[in-house]
């Protein structure tokens, strides 16, 4: 009995970038394209494409999904940075 595809959800410019990597891997599009037409690096192509390659269109998916940016800072700096900027030190 086959298992079930996995169903797996991608953004607008996720699936723009799988398509775009697909076209590399299929060498329907250059590397040196495929880099000006999703605004990366040629050396960022080459690891989405091993990425692709290794996970198939699941690899896609950004690996920062569900985690808090890294411009957020944590509550309790947020209030020591009031009490300083008031002068309450």
């Amino acid at each position: 009995m086959a298992t079930p595809a996995a169903t797996i959800t991608l953004t607008m410019r996720e699936l723009d970038r799988l398509k775009t990597i697909q076209a590399v891997v299929d060498r329907m599009l250059r590397p040196g394209l495929a880099a000006q037409r999703l605004g990366i690096s040629l050396r960022q192509v080459e690891r989405l494409v091993i990425r692709y390659m290794d996970g198939g269109p699941t690899a896609m998916v950004s690996r920062r999904r569900g985690r808090p940016s890294g411009r957020t800072r944590k509550r309790n700096v947020r209030n020591s940075d009031r009490i300083l900027i008031r002068g309450q030190a």
